[in-house]
């Protein structure tokens, strides 16, 4: 290693590092899921529906009303991901939001892709399609840096201002 490395940190200075790796998993996240989500549009336009966003989600087709609910989940992952990127581009404390981001696209890219996969039907479970692929690729991202447990732990930690002997 490196004689800068503070050894007496050790455990403390590789879970900061995680403040920062795990908005770039996010990212990838919220990539994958923005492709999945293209593609699931794609589907459902050449089915004959319309996505239709002054209409109510439930006056319109099954698939479409999954669709919108995916996207806005979507949504919310992307600006977590933002905030905690941004936070740590200018060196704030972001171990929340870092967190909250990894947890809520890693979560959301696995629902789309399935969802994506499922509206697809015979083409979205082809070994041809790109959709089957995102699809066991979201898995990854949603336990890689961090299963949703830990995520919540080290939310709930944070946010009440326990340790991890006060809070397991």
């Amino acid at each position: 290693g490196s004689p800068e490395i503070d050894t007496k940190k050790g455990f403390g200075g590789v879970m900061q590092t995680f403040d920062n790796t795990r908005p770039v998993v996010a990212a990838m996240a919220v990539g994958v899921g923005r492709a999945a989500l293209e593609e699931m549009r794609r589907l459902i336009e050449e089915a004959g529906h319309e996505i239709d966003y002054d209409k109510p989600a439930a006056a319109q087709h099954a698939a479409v009303a999954e669709f919108i609910r995916l996207e806005s989940d979507w949504e919310a992952g992307w600006l977590l991901t933002l905030r905690a990127a941004w936070m740590m581009d200018n060196r704030e404390p972001n171990s929340v939001e870092a967190s909250m981001s990894k947890a809520k696209a890693g979560r959301t890219v696995t629902d789309i892709t399935n969802k994506a996969v499922e509206v697809g039907a015979t083409v979205g479970f082809a070994e041809t399609s790109l959709l089957e692929k995102w699809a066991r690729d979201a898995k990854i991202l949603d336990i890689f840096e961090g299963t949703q447990q830990i995520q919540q732990l080290i939310i709930a930690r944070r946010i009440l201002g326990k340790s991890s002997s006060d809070l397991r």
